[in-house]
């Protein structure tokens, strides 16, 4: 019993112990969350060999230890007690829970307590965001911001109410923008809470107007479904100024008539607001309306053309209130007319052996009448006449005659004055006859009824009219007792007299008489009548009181005239604007000896500065009486000074020197000018002494620059003061400067696939993102794979998907105007090691005691280094005092280095292979290295012939191993037809790998290998290379012109046209003989469809559709002959097998095309309604079946390409034609013999265009155009880049209405169960073609086009 109560008091024991030794611990400590405002929260905490109670503690306050932790409603405790486990969780987690909370345990048995703490933190997302402008005008809309083009606009964002503080992306468009920020914090208001403010300073451009800016608000708590309300969006408006206007319809030199309607369009463009448009003539608005459209106003002026359209000018304005000074456009008028009348003067009677003289005179015309003197019908020769230019009148046409009274003629006299003016065509005829006086009838005088009135400035013509007489009466006018100037004209025995003038006041109430005489009478007979005459007033008198005007105060201006009747109406006017304002009621009162009235009118003005220097004039007019007077005053008003603009803005170039003239207009004009800038007064004579005088104000309004530099760039404020006032104006110096390169990166460095970028910052004045440019040559900047950014000066230029071809330096160039700057960037592209030159470097040799230089060169990103060894394994490592192994590290471009190990005193036992071993982070690669004797020179390697003419051609070849001694070359080569003649011939200089052999036969197959020797010996000959010249285009050239300039003798057309006949007739027959026996191969072919068909008619639907059919048996050699069309004359090889076999060569007329399965897809190209992805090579349809297997359905092999492997076998049979090759071994020849590296082609098949050989297209969606034409249609030239679609509108023909789709659908007709041309379709000319549409082509009526020439793509 003992034994057993003490075994349990030890087990009791150790177990107290075991206890006693595991301290509590934190299994799992409490750690800081996060948690957005509203969610739950779970903050862990797991005890280990947990011995105290446990509780939670918030901001120090304890929780308690109940884990139901009463009084916190949203507060519990998860897990299981027993395991340790008393996670917390806060549910609907509001800014009160925001604190530190810590998870503690309370000491017991022995053991500590334990704590660990951890910080919830509320995250709260914004409640709202404001955006504002700094300044805007209160007529812009609402939601926007209104700002002239250039100036600076301050927007300002303000996201409230989050914890922590939000940030702020800015964005136009939608677009991000990254404008500088201010960024300012605050929590005022909102307890707990924070505002963020983010105020950017923008410069729109005219390009901005309606662009819409917006300020998001980027903050952790902000849902995905929230975001697109926490922002905030304005709308700019840029005020910008209107294009200049425009006039359409009258163009310079245009001739128009008189009578003639003509519609003059002004058009100005753009602007923001539009431009205001104003017709003028001569000066004159006469038209003020206009329509505004969509981006552009538009005026209209009509009207019929006049006589006083003549050198008119008509002036469209265009005015906004961004362009202070209207901008202009003009156009003046051609007007034709007249003469309208044309009067004759001279002699009005005469007797016997008197001389008559007569003149005639036209009225203005345009162009210039041509007077034509007519006597008795008698046209007169050799008269002369006098052309007047009169001003905006025309031209005024002068003729005088003389003739002589024959004795004894009874008969008048009658001259014919004919003004003829050619141009409209229009004749004017004005005559005067001279008679004999007798005893007439008392004079009567017509043109005037008594009693009405006339109007000063009206010409008056007065008629005195005598009966009889012989000779005639001779009729005199007089005003008053003043004899006028007049002449009388005698028809039918009737005398008469007009006399024509123009009236004035003085002919109110005048008497004007006619008086008859002749020489049968003495004394005279008269008559008489008295004028009533209304009259406008002579003069105007004008009077301004006070006589010092100031602005500020008022002046009367006094209007009076002189007699008139009736009295004259009076306005006032002001730079020909009629005046209204402050202008009293008219007075009327009489005056003068005539019965005349006087009027008078005043004008009260309240004076300003803009009235210092106007113009106002008084003027006249009457009711009854046409045109007016006008009496004007220049005023001289008092004002302090004005400046011209508001703002002054000086662009100056760095280094420049320039005189601004800063004048203000001020009246007394003697002012005084002072300068500072920013608040500190500038002294002339600091100004004068600084930086040697580079900037003076000259000591008034004259600013002086000299050498400007960056650091006269600023504000500047010039006060100008006189006896009246002073006044400030804001200048604002721009010293423009040209770029400088800030900072480039100078090597950016890539993993292929990733996307290299390299920047360039730009320093310049002015700068726009357009004036910085990337070049380099060789590379294609416009790739969809490079991309540029440019902002604020700064330049980047991403090559995406970088390979190793990307490798190299790229030009950055900033050209502002003022200056350029250039500097350049590297961009490398990470790839393992490769050796340059293996085989040039491969071997190296040296005489016993020489120095062996062995070369190891190497590409490769990043830097490449070089390991040297000796495949014996001797130590290489330099040996301390020698300098036997010397080593040279040299970096040859960006990506190229070279190591070359320098053997000094070459011994026996040097001579070994040696490893060069390439390395960089990303591999290796290793290259061994032959250290021997001198030896003779390997074979050159690579021969091949580069160029030919028509009696030369140029061969080139690569340098073998020269041995370890100087080497030449010698070249052999012969002609391949007629006898074997082997010509050598040194080539110089001895170490050229390129050689022209001239003094060659043209048109001659030559064969051509090179050898190489040096002082031990001759190497042998290179691998042999075939040429061919060119034939003679000049003696080709002559023969044609023999040909057609020379006369065949008639037996030999006899004979040419007989043996043409023959073979006509022959022709026709064979004809005739296919077409049955092709009829009978498709009978048989339907009727025993079960069988296997003739191996000759399988070989024909070969030709025709391609092999793609795999139930089809694979022709042999011999079924070329069944193609029999004569398309392509090239012989080609056929590659047949039946079942896998082997394959041979063959010469065959006529092209089956290339099995898509029998060579790789890179060398392919496949039917026309295949899709691929654009630069790749296209697959073998998916569905052949449903592919019409039409001539057009083929697929290709590009000329272009190498097949990356031997082609051995095929599944059917194929016919290629190998570049340069006219003759191909016989079939027979070994496997292989499409051996991989050599280029093949394709002969021409009918009706459809194919690859020719050397043509390279550009991707796999180019279909080459001749020398195949199709009735059909052309593919699409090799520098036409495709959209996705295949197929595009030919050339050559036009369709008529508009088609955008195709629908491929073969039919078949019931008797030979053919597949025919499918249904084709176009696009028209003004839609572009939808990327992965199919379009085809289509039938239709030719158009007049040059070939080549692709208008549609």
């Amino acid at each position: 019993m003992d034994t057993v109560g003490t075994a349990a008091l030890l087990l009791m024991w150790a177990a107290l112990g075991q206890v006693c030794c595991q301290q509590q611990r934190f299994r799992v400590r409490p750690s800081n969350v996060s948690v957005v405002e509203g969610d739950s929260a779970i903050l862990r905490c797991e005890v280990q060999h947990q011995v105290g109670q446990l509780q939670w503690a918030k901001d120090g306050f304890a929780l308690g230890y109940s884990r139901q932790l009463p009084g916190h409603s949203r507060y519990r405790m998860l897990g299981d007690p027993g395991s340790g486990v008393h996670d917390l969780e806060v549910t609907n987690v509001t800014l009160e829970d925001d604190g530190r909370f810590q998870c503690q345990v309370s000491p017991n048995r022995g053991q500590d307590a334990i704590r660990a703490d951890a910080i919830l933190t509320v995250l709260v997302k914004p409640r709202l965001v404001q955006l504002s402008c700094g300044q805007t005008s209160p007529t812009a809309p609402e939601g926007s911001c209104e700002v002239k083009e250039g100036d600076q606009l301050t927007l300002a964002c303000d996201v409230i109410g989050a914890r922590p503080a939000p940030s702020v992306r800015w964005q136009r468009e939608g677009e991000d923008i990254h404008p500088r920020q201010e960024v300012s914090y605050s929590g005022w208001g909102h307890p707990g809470r924070n505002d963020t403010t983010s105020v950017v300073t923008l410069r729109p451009t005219a390009a901005d107007d309606g662009a819409g800016i917006s300020c998001v608000a980027q903050h952790p708590a902000i849902a995905p479904e929230d975001r697109q309300k926490l922002n905030a969006t304005v709308r700019l408006s840029v005020l910008h100024p209107p294009g200049a206007p425009e006039i359409s319809g009258y163009t310079e030199g245009e001739v128009v008539s008189i009578g003639q309607q003509k519609t003059l369009t002004c058009i100005s463009r753009g602007g923001n607001p539009p431009a205001q448009l104003v017709w003028l003539k001569n000066g004159r608005p006469i038209a003020f309306k206009y329509r505004k459209m969509t981006r552009r106003v538009l005026a209209q002026f009509t009207f019929t053309v006049t006589q006083a359209d003549l050198s008119t000018i008509y002036r469209c304005e265009a005015s906004s209130i961004v362009q202070p000074q209207p901008t202009v456009a003009l156009a003046q008028m051609n007007v034709q007319f007249g003469p309208e009348r044309v009067t004759v003067s001279g002699t009005q009677e005469a007797r016997g052996g008197d001389t008559v003289h007569m003149s005639c005179i036209t009225s203005s015309s345009n162009p210039p009448a041509n007077i034509t003197w007519v006597i008795n019908g008698r046209t007169m020769m050799n008269t002369t006449q006098k052309i007047e230019h009169i001003a905006d009148l025309g031209w005024v046409s002068r003729s005088n005659v003389t003739a002589v009274v024959p004795d004894g003629m009874e008969e008048d006299m009658v001259f014919s004055c004919y003004a003829v003016n050619s141009a409209l065509p229009l004749t004017k005829l004005s005559t005067a006859t001279v008679r004999v006086l007798y005893p007439p009838e008392p004079p009567t005088i017509l043109g005037y009824e008594s009693g009405s009135h006339l109007r000063a400035g009206e010409r008056v013509s007065l008629s005195c009219v005598s009966q009889g007489g012989n000779p005639p009466a001779t009729l005199t006018w007089y005003r008053g007792d003043t004899e006028l100037a007049s002449s009388t004209e005698v028809r039918d025995s009737v005398a008469r007299s007009v006399v024509t003038f123009q009236v004035d006041h003085a002919d109110n109430g005048r008497v004007y008489t006619c008086r008859s005489t002749n020489s049968g009478i003495s004394g005279f007979q008269s008559s008489s009548v008295t004028l009533n005459v209304h009259f406008p007033p002579s003069s105007l008198k004008l009077e301004v009181r006070p006589d010092v005007l100031r602005a500020g105060s008022q002046a009367l201006l006094t209007c009076e005239s002189r007699p008139s009747y009736p009295a004259a109406e009076l306005t006032w006017w002001r730079d020909n604007v009629q005046v209204t304002d402050g202008v009293t009621a008219l007075e009327t009162f009489k005056a003068g000896s005539k019965g005349g009235l006087s009027s008078r009118l005043q004008l009260r003005l309240n004076l300003t500065w803009m009235e210092d220097g106007a113009v106002f004039g008084c003027r006249s007019n009457a009711s009854s009486l046409p045109g007016g007077l006008i009496e004007e005053t220049k005023l001289n008003v008092l004002h302090p000074p004005v400046f011209s603009k508001p703002v002054y803005e000086i662009d100056i170039r760095s280094g420049e020197s320039r005189v601004e003239n800063l004048t203000a207009l001020a009246n007394p004009a003697s002012v005084r000018y002072s300068w500072e800038r920013e608040g500190a007064a500038v002294q002339r004579d600091r100004w004068q002494a600084r930086d040697d005088g580079s900037w003076r104000p000259d000591g008034g309004s004259l600013l002086t620059l000299n050498g400007a530099r960056r650091s006269h760039t600023g504000w500047y404020r010039l006060t100008a003061g006189n006896g009246q006032g002073n006044t400030t104006v804001r200048v604002h110096v721009n010293v423009l400067y040209p770029p400088e390169v800030d900072s480039i990166s100078n090597i950016s460095m890539v993993y292929p696939g990733e996307d290299g970028v390299i920047r360039c910052s730009v320093n310049a004045n002015p700068m726009e993102d357009y004036m910085i440019s990337w070049h380099r040559e060789g590379f294609n900047l416009a790739s969809d794979r490079v991309s540029t950014f440019t902002r604020n000066g700064t330049s980047y230029l991403t090559v995406h998907n970088a390979t190793k071809e990307d490798i190299g330096e790229f030009l950055c160039r900033a050209d502002n105007g003022v200056g350029q700057a250039t500097a350049t960037a590297a961009l490398l592209v990470k790839h393992a090691t490769e050796f340059v030159g293996q085989r040039q470097w491969s071997r190296s040799a040296t005489e016993e005691g020489g120095v062996a230089d062995l070369t190891c060169r190497a590409r490769g990103v990043p830097n490449v280094t070089f390991q040297w060894s000796r495949l014996d394994g001797r130590d290489l490592n330099p040996i301390a005092g020698s300098d036997k192994l010397q080593y040279e590290y040299t970096q040859l471009d960006l990506v190229t280095w070279q190591s070359v190990l320098r053997i000094k005193d070459v011994q026996s036992s040097d001579y070994a292979t040696y490893e060069c071993v390439a390395l960089n982070e990303l591999g290796s690669q290793r290259q061994q290295i032959e250290l021997g004797r001198p030896s003779a020179p390997d074979p050159p390697l690579g021969l091949k012939v580069v160029n030919v003419s028509h009696d030369s051609a140029t061969v080139a070849w690569e340098a073998g191993f020269d041995g370890g001694l100087p080497q030449v070359y010698q070249l052999r080569y012969y002609p391949m037809s007629g006898k074997r003649h082997l010509s050598y011939v040194k080539v110089q200089p001895p170490n050229a790998t390129t050689f022209t052999v001239d003094k060659l036969a043209p048109d001659t197959a030559y064969s051509f290998d090179v050898r190489a020797y040096n002082k031990i010996g001759k190497s042998t000959y290179s691998m042999a290379v075939e040429g061919i010249t060119m034939r003679d285009m000049a003696s080709a050239e002559h023969e044609q012109l023999t040909l057609e300039q020379g006369q065949l003798p008639w037996t030999v057309v006899i004979a040419i046209s007989a043996v043409g006949g023959v073979l006509l007739v022959l022709n026709a027959l064979l004809i005739v003989f296919f077409v049955r026996r092709r009829r009978q191969r498709t009978k048989n072919s339907t009727i025993d469809s079960a069988s296997t068909s003739d191996t000759s008619t399988k070989s024909e639907a070969a030709h025709m559709y391609g092999a793609n059919n795999d139930s089809a048996s694979s022709p042999s050699v011999n079924s070329c002959g069944s193609f029999s069309r004569g398309d392509s004359l090239e012989e080609c090889a056929v590659l047949s097998s039946s079942g896998g076999g082997t394959a041979g060569f063959g010469p065959c007329v006529g092209v089956p095309l290339m099995d898509p399965v029998a060579a790789s897809p890179a060398d392919l190209y496949v039917l026309p309604t295949s899709r691929g992805a654009a630069g790749r090579p296209l697959g073998v349809p998916s569905s052949p079946a449903a592919v019409p297997p039409s001539p057009s359905s083929q697929t290709l092999l590009r000329s272009s390409s190498r097949l990356q492997q031997p082609l051995t076998t095929v599944s059917s049979s194929q016919t290629l034609c190998r570049n340069g090759h006219r003759r191909l071994p016989t079939a027979g020849s070994p496997p292989g013999s499409f051996s991989a590296g050599v280029q093949y082609g394709l002969a021409m098949a009918p009706d459809e265009h194919y690859l020719s050989p050397g043509v390279r297209p550009t991707s796999a969606e180019h279909y080459l155009s001749p020398p195949a034409r199709s009735p059909t249609g052309r593919y699409l030239p090799p520098s036409t880049v495709a959209l996705g679609a295949e197929h595009y509108l030919t050339p050559s023909t036009r369709l008529a209405s508009a088609q955008t789709s195709a629908t491929l659908t073969p039919t078949r007709t019931n008797e030979t169960q053919e597949q025919q041309e499918p249904q084709q379709f176009w696009f028209r000319s003004d839609q572009r073609p939808v990327v992965q549409a199919q379009y085809s082509f289509a039938h239709a009526p030719p158009f007049s086009q040059p070939a080549g020439h692709f208008p549609y793509l």
